[in-house]
């Protein structure tokens, strides 16, 4: 059994994570992300979804899962984006 401390704590990490995967996106494509790959709308379109179930669930299991399938996700985002030109 996990404290409600515990529960949080992934919680807050994978909220964390969902801002840094967004913010990377929107960095790097101009919104609605149109000259995006679908790839790049398709992990958007997902880590939305995480999201919005993120604060249903009071369940520090299903929050390692969203934060192992962010973290998958995060990965994938940045194989995909091409590096700035400097």
């Amino acid at each position: 059994m996990h404290t409600p401390y515990e529960v949080a704590f992934k919680y807050e990490i994978s909220n964390e994570m969902f801002a840094s995967i967004s913010g990377f996106i929107s960095r790097n494509y101009h919104y609605p992300y149109y000259d995006a790959p679908e790839e790049i709308r398709a992990i958007d379109n997902e880590i939305n979804e995480i999201y919005h179930k993120l604060p249903l669930e009071n369940d520090y299991d299903k929050n390692v899962e969203y934060q192992k399938r962010l973290i998958e996700l995060w990965h994938r985002v940045k194989e995909i984006t091409p590096q700035p030109h400097r």
